[in-house]
């Protein structure tokens, strides 16, 4: 072999080796390579799945407080759907309020819903009507001497063959009637001149301020206009219709003359209310109440005070204690007065000094209204025993007995305080009731008010209940229902001057027409002869 071929087989097996070398190089790079990507591979998944797992964690943290969130959300959700509830209940409660367990006048029963007419009589199974054996009541027949005019009625034909030959026998049968006829009176008065004979001076009798005009209306009249607006109610355009028609047109008066007559008619009876104002005050048992009117599209309120002979009306912008303080009324009763009222915490502020009885039958609605809100049992036991106890006082001051023994009085206050304690358990028991805070507020003022409610029943000289002045604010209803309201303040003072001097003498026996007519004429009656007219009378 030449050196040539040797030198190149040497090379060949020099590449070989160096290809054997870089080949093993190269496996163990590759080696190398895999176990780096391995451990990459290995490094990278840990790491992947730490945050993996960091992301995880986070995601179920971040699901955790969402799922909190949200059973937060619904139950404060169901919280207030309960609210809601409650507040749903108690609006639909108020559809239920009536004259028989709030404040509400009967006359504003809803359209449809059956009238509350209170009535204390006990149901009996007779038929309604004239009972048999009852005494039928007719106008007995008048005397010879009192009849002032004779009707004779004579037939013109006879009834069986038609002839007009008929005569009069001295035999009749006689009918009765009693009537009445307006009788138009056009008036003059004459105002003489006149001369003194001693001094030789001229002069004119004096002609009185209600007769300055060339003609006017009489005071009759003007008490007739006066009785119909502020006893009867009728509105000002109604009255003038009224004295039209019944004058046969003769007299015509203006709705701004009948509006006038208001502030006529209260000017004279300064003195009057003054007197009503002191006998109240000096009183050792009167009530007082008030009720919302409207004035001036705005409301206000008239309140009423009031004895068992009198009753004293005062009109305010507001109901608020400002206004009784300016009546002056409470702020003067002393220490041995004691005051009817329909639970109005105003009465035991710290200021007056006199004695609280709570009216029995508004207690009475307001136990029935507190258990159609709750079905609890308490209140009806509290009803039951309040009304027995009522009932137990009426028979015994028929009998003419004063006051109750001790041992009725003792078992009667027990059961009372047995009954607040049974009251205090069902509302513990029944939190979730909508009307649960209204019913402690309740049993509360039945506790701290204990004496006020019960005061009735020590001492029979005070009423029971409040009804004589509900019954004396109840028309004025009516007047806002048919005139709607009052223009303004002045004119509701106006109306309760009035309406004071007329209830004070209806309920003394004067006849309101006269009350009104004296009223006009500038003399009304004085307190004094106004409780004093029935014992003139007997």
């Amino acid at each position: 072999m030449d050196a040539y071929n040797l030198k190149k087989q040497f090379d060949y097996r020099k590449m070989m080796d160096e290809n054997r070398l870089l080949k093993n190089k190269l496996s163990a790079a590759y080696l190398d390579i895999s176990n780096i990507t391995k451990q990459q591979d290995n490094i990278i998944n840990k790491k992947v799945k730490i945050k993996t797992k960091e992301i995880i964690e986070k995601f179920k943290e971040e699901m955790n407080n969402l799922e909190k969130k949200y059973m937060d959300n619904l139950l404060e959700k169901d919280k207030q759907i309960e609210v809601l509830k409650k507040e749903v209940a108690k609006l639909a409660s108020r559809l239920d309020n009536d004259a028989s367990n709030s404040g509400i006048p009967s006359s504003k029963t809803p359209i449809g819903k059956k009238k509350y007419v209170p009535n204390t009589r006990e149901k009996s199974n007779k038929k309604i009507g004239g009972q048999v054996g009852h005494k039928k009541h007719k106008l007995e027949k008048f005397k010879d001497e009192e009849i002032t005019e004779v009707v004779e009625v004579t037939p013109d034909v006879c009834p069986k063959c038609n002839s007009s030959d008929i005569k009069t026998l001295d035999t009749a049968v006689t009918k009765h009637e009693t009537d009445y006829d307006v009788k138009l009176i056009k008036r003059e008065y004459k105002f003489s001149d006149c001369k003194c004979n001693k001094c030789n001076n001229s002069f004119r009798s004096k002609i009185p301020n209600d007769l300055k005009e060339d003609n006017q209306y009489g005071k009759t009249v003007q008490s007739l206009a006066i009785c119909l607006t502020n006893e009867i109610y009728t509105p000002f355009n109604k009255v003038v219709k009224l004295v039209t028609g019944i004058t046969k047109n003769e007299i015509n008066m203006s709705e701004g003359y009948v509006v006038k007559l208001q502030k006529k008619g209260s000017d004279f009876l300064d003195k009057f209310l003054s007197d009503c104002k002191n006998h109240i005050i000096d009183s050792k048992v009167f009530g007082w109440d008030d009720s919302v009117i409207t004035v001036d599209k705005k409301q206000a309120c008239l309140r009423i005070y009031a004895t068992e002979n009198v009753s004293l009306f005062v009109a305010h912008k507001q109901k608020n204690k400002e206004g009784l303080d300016t009546d002056g009324i409470l702020l003067n009763a002393t220490d041995d007065t004691t005051v009817m009222h329909d639970n109005l915490l105003l009465n035991y502020n710290e200021e007056y000094r006199f004695e609280n009885v709570e009216c029995l039958i508004h207690l009475i609605r307001r136990l029935k209204k507190s258990h159609e809100e709750t079905k609890h049992e308490w209140q009806l036991e509290l009803k039951s025993l309040l009304s027995k106890a009522n009932k137990d006082r009426n028979e015994l001051i028929g009998k003419d007995v004063d006051c109750f023994d001790k041992k009725y009085l003792n078992g009667f206050m027990k059961e009372y305080d047995d009954i607040l304690v049974r009251a205090t358990e069902e509302n513990d028991n029944d939190t979730d009731n909508y009307w649960f805070k209204e019913e402690i507020g309740f049993i509360k003022n039945l506790t701290k008010l204990k004496k006020s409610y019960t005061l009735w029943l020590t001492n029979f000289k005070l009423p029971s209940t409040n009804n004589n002045c509900e019954r004396n604010l109840r028309p004025i209803k009516s007047k806002l229902k048919i005139s709607g309201q009052f223009q303004s303040l002045t004119y509701a003072e106006y109306h309760a001057k009035l309406r004071s001097y007329i209830e004070t003498c209806k309920r003394n026996g004067i006849n309101i027409i006269d009350a009104c007519e004296r009223l006009m004429h500038g003399n009304p009656y004085t307190l004094t002869e106004v409780l004093n007219y029935k014992k003139e009378e007997q």
